[in-house]
């Protein structure tokens, strides 16, 4: 912070009614909290910087085999391509959205956010369930997704799949997630805790992911909880992009996701390695 910008901040502290004093203090202790906020990205560098690459890198493997795959659409033919226009239009959509989420996930473990890192992967978990529902049924239902953009429609659009009841009001997330062939039970704990750590809940404010068991819970940046929100984006990302490719097979496409496969295995075992290191006694 310069002079000028250190008299200016100065100015509005008074005019907001602080004395002298308490302005010098609130400087003060905006100094500290930088100062501490790069003490703690010095020593978590120090020791996740291998980990992060390996989330950078498997990131850009992911989008390498997506921009692979949209090559090889412009290889089909129109009407093949147009065939299923809706269904890639929104499955190339809901990749994006979560590839950005995943980028925001990345940017908040490093910072030290496990916790509003494995909220935002709630969102990305979302999205891959939607998409393998789109997916499943195809056109129509892809269609209705794309129409309800500009509308309050939430899930309805999920009624083109004409699998539900005419009777039926509305349709909720948990509706689409019975019916889109994913295993839920594989997913269904880590979901759970986002859920809570999304919430107000009782377990997301006493059990957060950035605070060891046993210990006091915290205001400030955390080293613990890192793994996991990087582990379960990472595998996310991997479950929409490998959606998104399914609609139109291509075997160049399929050895790059192979190729990031194996790097999410690698990015795995890092972080899990790192964690084991830091926090030896953790269960």
């Amino acid at each position: 912070m310069d002079l000028k910008e250190h008299e200016s901040i100065s100015d509005s502290f008074k005019e907001a009614g602080f004395t002298d004093a308490e302005a010098s203090s609130l400087l003060a202790q905006i100094a500290k909290i930088r100062a501490d906020e790069q003490s703690f990205k010095t020593y978590f560098d120090k020791n996740w910087s291998s980990a992060f690459m390996m989330s950078e890198s498997f990131y850009i493997a992911i989008q390498q085999t997506i921009s692979q795959y949209r090559k090889h659409r412009e290889t089909l033919s129109e009407e093949n391509a147009l065939e299923k226009q809706n269904t890639y239009t929104a499955l190339y959509q809901i990749h994006t959205r979560a590839s950005q989420q995943y980028l925001e996930i990345i940017t908040l473990i490093k910072n030290g956010f496990p916790d509003g890192a494995f909220a935002r992967w709630r969102s990305m978990y979302e999205l891959s369930v939607i998409g393998a529902f789109i997916l499943k049924y195809g056109e129509a239902v892809a269609e209705k997704f794309i129409e309800a953009t500009d509308t309050q429609d939430r899930y309805d659009w999920a009624m083109a799949s004409e699998v539900f009841p005419e009777t039926k009001r509305h349709v909720t997330f948990g509706d689409i997630l019975k019916l889109c062939d994913m295993d839920f039970d594989v997913w269904k704990d880590n979901y759970t805790a986002a859920n809570q750590t999304v919430h107000a809940s009782a377990q997301g404010t006493f059990g957060r992911l950035g605070v060891p068991d046993g210990e006091k819970s915290t205001t400030k940046r955390s080293a613990y909880g890192t793994a996991a929100p990087a582990i379960q984006s990472a595998s996310t990302l991997a479950l929409t992009a490998s959606t998104f490719i399914s609609l139109y097979p291509d075997e160049k496409t399929n050895q790059k996701m192979d190729l990031a496969l194996n790097l999410f295995n690698q990015l795995t075992e890092k972080y899990c390695q790192i964690h084991d290191s830091l926090f030896p006694d953790d269960e």
